[in-house]
């Protein structure tokens, strides 16, 4: 009709794909058992015609290059055609692969080669256990239990396996994939009623498709040998930025004056959406900025990917690779050309010729203000005739690790690969040369997919802090939310809130308290709760995070709030430590421990404010 537009891909309600994939609602337990974690499924369930982007986690016998050359080979198998933006981009670090791919392929490709297709003989189940008719009967039966549940006089919940739920949701999505939807993308998104109106006389369709896919990949790979390559898969998250005079309320310009503390020799390590190392507050005595390097690792993905060298590709991406660096086009071309044999001969990566993309000569301004502020609460110096206070240690040598892409795509693969990059550099001198890193950046945990301090992210945190590096991550600004209910929409505070990377063990996390008055407001509203979900104390302590004065690109110099101004003012402490005992260099736990037992207890919940508010004098005074 004129005027309707049509489009591919019928979404499903969340509620449906919850209910197939864990089962009712008041007897749910987030656990499930494919190797399909549950936030992948409910993006394709969204989308269920689209590309995703996924990080892959490869089998501990596994290499990631060896996994990232399966999945291409794999794809190159599978003859789709991709336009253009539908590139799978394949791309690897150690112990992760990152492809963006539609949900057959992760049916096709991905799930035959992991350890729960295998061990569990996934293949030979659905060729023996399950003739057509029986399968269409249970299939149909799920559906038919969730209907059940949408009643007042539901029944008993019947018992459905993971292998039934897994072909279910698997043939549902499949089947969602192909259906025209009206209206366009724009459309209101259907109601689980309407949605059941559509499944109910297509069980036999939904079933049929996903066990022809299954004979697909029976006779795909019918003389290949069962390996073991993958894990599991999860969608690469998009992380956020965790957005007066607050040096005196934590005590560190006391600290400074009394211990006579000089950070000019430790470098720390800003993970945000960069810095403007123009900036007259960071700038040394001599006029040169103490921003000594800058480093773009939001196009890690393209440097990295399996397809940088398709020639297509090669020419949109040679000018963005290349921009602000020291590289000319053979250059580029010769160091994109070796990274692209080492992935087909599953070499580690080499960080080397990375680095040469990543590393920018002449870095533009950022356009978002959140690095700069973060970066100066931590080393900004003080500017003659200007007024503004000065940071937690004027003198120190900052990274600029550009993460936080301004599409915030990528964003979680990004920062497990400056994370990485890290280790090596300090690696290759065989010394501490980063010796801390700020993350004022938050990612919500997901229970259906990790246990809590568990994700990729976290596990590098945790790596990072084996190897000696000092850790401060926001706890988040989750800490009061909306909260929608069948009885209406509400808000209230939100225990249980903390946001990765701080959910991790080893990371000293940090919540937000008012700059000048902590005894008297306490924690900050939006300030993340703890404990973790797996009941660890969590925030470790609170600093500034109301109203933060600090400085913003163009030379200018304003106030922002959230635990990512708190983070920061935890960074400099730490800093102060090691520059005032060099024994404590390489030894982040004992610092957090140091700073964690010298808090100030503001007389609040553990829950909220941790060990208490940051205090740099009584940290001094204790060692």
């Amino acid at each position: 009709m004129a005027g309707k537009r049509e489009s591919v891909g019928l979404p499903i309600p969340r509620a449906l794909v919850e209910f197939v994939l864990l089962g009712p609602a008041d007897d749910q337990r987030q656990l499930q058992d494919s190797p399909i974690l549950g936030d992948v499924w409910l993006a394709y369930a969204e989308k269920p015609a689209g590309i995703q982007d996924l990080l892959i986690t490869p089998h501990i016998d596994a290499t990631a290059g060896r996994v990232a050359k399966a999945i291409a080979k794999g794809l190159t198998g599978a003859g789709r055609r991709r336009k253009r933006g539908e590139e799978a981009n394949i791309a690897y670090l150690q112990g992760i692969v990152a492809a963006r791919l539609f949900f057959d392929e992760v049916l096709r490709i991905i799930v035959p080669v992991t350890l729960w297709w295998n061990e569990r003989k996934i293949r030979d189940k659905l060729k023996s256990a399950y003739p057509p008719d029986t399968i269409r009967s249970r299939i149909a039966d799920i559906f038919a239990a969730y209907a059940k549940t949408r009643s007042a006089a539901a029944a008993e919940p019947a018992y459905f396996n993971a292998l039934e739920r897994y072909i279910a949701l698997a043939g549902l999505i499949l089947w969602a994939g192909k259906q025209k939807r009206r209206g366009g993308t724009n459309a209101a998104p259907p109601t689980v009623d309407e949605v059941l109106e559509k499944i109910t006389p297509r069980i036999h369709e939904i079933v049929r498709g996903a066990l022809d896919l299954f004979k697909k990949i029976a006779s795909d790979r019918h003389e290949a040998p069962a390996e073991n390559l993958i894990f599991h898969v999860s969608l690469n998250r998009r992380a956020m930025p965790a957005v007066d005079k607050s040096v005196p309320a934590v005590k560190a310009d006391a600290a400074r004056t009394l211990f006579r503390v000089e950070c000019d020799k430790i470098t720390w390590a800003v993970l945000d959406s960069g810095i403007d190392a123009t900036h007259d507050a960071f700038k040394n005595a001599a006029g040169k900025s103490r921003v000594r390097k800058t480093f773009d690792f939001t196009r890690v993905r393209d440097i990295v990917s399996r397809d940088v060298f398709d020639q297509t590709a090669a020419r949109q991406r040679l000018d963005r690779l290349t921009k602000g660096t020291k590289l000319d086009e053979r250059e580029a071309r010769r160091y994109l050309k070796q990274l692209t044999d080492d992935a087909e001969n599953e070499h580690p990566l080499n960080w080397d010729l990375v680095e040469e993309f990543v590393r920018l000569e002449e870095p533009e301004r950022p356009t978002s203000v959140h690095g700069t502020h973060v970066a100066g609460i931590i080393g900004a110096g003080e500017v003659k005739g200007s007024g503004y206070a000065a940071g937690m240690c004027p003198d120190i040598q900052l990274y600029d690790f550009r993460v936080l892409a301004r599409n915030l795509e990528d964003t979680e693969f990004a920062i497990i690969a400056a994370l990485q990059y890290i280790r090596y550099v300090n690696e290759l001198h065989n010394f501490i040369t980063i010796h801390g890193v700020n993350l004022s950046l938050s990612i919500p945990h997901n229970v259906r997919n990790y246990a809590c301090g568990r994700t990729p992210l976290c596990n590098e945190c945790e790596r990072l802090v084996e190897s000696g590096v000092v850790v401060i991550a926001a706890a988040g600004n989750r800490g009061y939310q909306t909260f929608e209910t069948k009885d209406g929409t509400f808000e209230s505070y939100a225990a249980f809130s903390i946001t990765d990377p701080g959910n991790a063990d080893g990371v000293i996390t940090v919540g937000s308290t008012h700059r000048n008055w902590p005894h008297t407001y306490g924690v900050s509203f939006f300030s993340s709760r703890g404990p973790t979900g797996d009941g660890r104390l969590k925030p470790d302590l609170v600093a500034p995070g109301e109203r933060i004065q600090a400085p913003m690109p163009g030379n200018e110099w304003g106030f922002e709030s959230g635990t990512s101004m708190a983070a920061p003012h935890v960074s400099g402490a730490a800093a102060m430590l090691m520059a005032r005992y060099a024994e404590l260099i390489g030894q982040p736990r004992r610092i957090k421990r140091i700073l964690c037992d010298s808090a100030t207890d503001l007389g609040r919940e553990r829950s909220f404010q941790g060990h208490g508010m940051l205090d740099v004098l009584r940290a001094f005074q204790s060692i």
